[in-house]
């Protein structure tokens, strides 16, 4: 990995042949996208999912919701909805519920309200996605992520079904953004978001967690300090500011997921984190149906029907289903590569795509919309290839949105593989395709149309819009 220090670009050009500044002008181009996206997502869930049968991962985030806002802690909803005990749970990580408990507090608990705030949450994701757009690759790219943001299905299909999808895309979106800050700043604070950040889509997915090793570490140490010692002096006193820096963040992760993981290991017989649902997780996706034949690389109820005397306690329950499954992956090690390919192409719609649609419908997912999802996916992809070199060629930061695919599928790889777990990576694939397509557009789109235009232009084709422009710009 290289750096090389990059002539500085103005952040913002003021034009002034027309009647606002190109910034006003920008601003309010996206005020537009956003609400566009906001009409699609509304549009989706009353058109479409209302009224909805409320069951599984979503019946048990709506119920979190309202037992949280209502002071009692955090059971098994299905528990005591059905047979009306109070059996302490973490099968999912809080945040998704705990966001859902903000209405709850003001009286807002039908499933109805909480679909219409799980969708201004997607929404919130356009505004993060074009800023970080715009700070990545410039004023256009920002523009057009946005855009894809407001109108890409996969950005928006899960909104509605009040899952934990929605809250990861937005936590990722968030961790993207504050990465590019981070390049901009180097500094402690700056370090410290991007920690908190992390914890946050960890609390949201726990498998997010793996950020931490795939995007900010590296991220960190790659951060030079600013110029101006000798050199074995800022050789030195850049190691040790990057050591200071991942301490930050570090800190910060850990002080944001600490009261949560405190409060399982205060509640549970056996020591419990993020989530007592790893157990349950691997016992229906590690058995012969999953192995073989239609369901590789996907996941079967049967599985764990098959392993009887299972523990009451959750905790006890999630150790006793791990356990479980890992004696039969030390049986079955050399097919385990074979899975791992299946479960990764799942996720990214590359390996049985319309059996996997047709499987997406288990989780209310309409078949059509999963379609028009994945063949924009296909288009998004390839673009996100070009993206990506053009990244590389202008020795923009490109790191953070090759991590987050990266990380995505390798947890993908270790569980089970499928279309929604994809959501959380989709923030990388809308910007690096936005890279492409704003390209394409500063080729067609005459640069001497407007006062101020060419300096524009370059900065958009040098991917250049710093906070601070003197910071170098790494080949990686």
């Amino acid at each position: 990995m290289t750096e090389t220090a990059t002539a500085p670009v103005p952040a913002e050009i003021p034009e002034t042949g027309g009647p606002w500044p190109r910034s006003q002008r920008w601003w309010l181009l996206l005020v537009l996208i956003v609400a566009v996206g906001l009409g699609v997502r509304l549009w989706y869930l009353f058109g479409w999912m209302h009224p909805v049968v409320v069951q599984g991962d979503p019946l048990y985030y709506h119920q979190a919701a309202n037992l949280f806002a209502d002071g009692r802690g955090w059971p098994d909803p299905y528990e005591l909805k059905l047979n009306h005990r109070y059996v302490p749970d973490a099968q999912h990580p809080p945040l998704t519920s705990a966001l859902l408990a903000l209405p709850s507090l003001v009286g807002l608990t039908t499933f109805l309200e909480h679909q219409v705030f799980d969708c201004l949450l997607g929404t919130l994701t356009i505004l993060v996605v074009a800023l970080t757009g715009r700070r990545a690759a410039g004023p256009a790219a920002g523009l057009v992520a946005g855009g894809l943001a407001a109108v890409y299905p996969g950005m928006w299909i899960n909104d509605p079904l009040l899952m934990s999808e929605t809250t990861g895309i937005l936590a990722c979106s968030m961790v993207l953004w504050l990465a590019y800050r981070f390049w901009d700043r180097r500094g402690y604070l700056d370090a410290a978001l991007l920690g908190l950040a992390t914890a946050a889509a960890a609390l949201a997915r726990a498998e997010l967690l793996l950020l931490s090793v795939f995007l900010v570490t590296p991220l960190v140490l790659m951060a030079r300090a600013p110029g101006g010692l000798p050199v074995a002096e800022a050789a030195t006193a850049s190691w040790g500011r990057r050591a200071g820096m991942l301490a930050a963040a570090g800190a910060a992760c850990v002080l944001a997921i600490a009261p949560w993981a405190v409060y399982n290991l205060t509640r549970f017989n056996e020591p419990e984190y993020l989530s007592t649902g790893l157990g349950t997780t691997l016992a229906v996706t590690h058995c012969d149906t999953t192995y073989h034949g239609p369901f590789l690389g996907w996941w079967d109820f049967k599985c764990i029907l098959k392993i009887k005397n299972e523990p009451t306690e959750r905790s006890e329950r999630d150790v006793f289903y791990r356990e479980a499954a890992y004696r039969y992956i030390g049986d079955h090690k050399a097919e385990l590569p074979k899975v791992a390919l299946a479960r990764a192409g799942r996720t990214w719609g590359v390996f049985r795509p319309f059996q996997q649609v047709r499987f997406d419908t288990i989780e209310s997912r309409p078949a059509g919309l999963s379609k028009a999802a994945l063949f924009s996916l296909w288009v998004l992809m390839a673009a996100g290839a070009v993206g990506a070199v053009l990244l590389r060629r202008r020795r923009a930061l490109l790191l953070p949105l090759l991590a987050l695919p990266v990380a995505l599928t390798v947890a993908s790889t270790m569980v089970y593989g499928t279309s929604r777990f994809r959501a959380v990576a989709e923030p990388a694939v809308v910007l690096l395709a936005a890279v492409a397509f704003a390209s394409i557009r500063a080729r067609f789109v005459p640069r001497g149309r407007h006062s101020g235009s060419r300096a524009t232009a370059r900065a958009e084709q040098a991917g250049q819009e710093r906070e601070h422009p003197q910071a170098p710009a790494p080949a990686l």
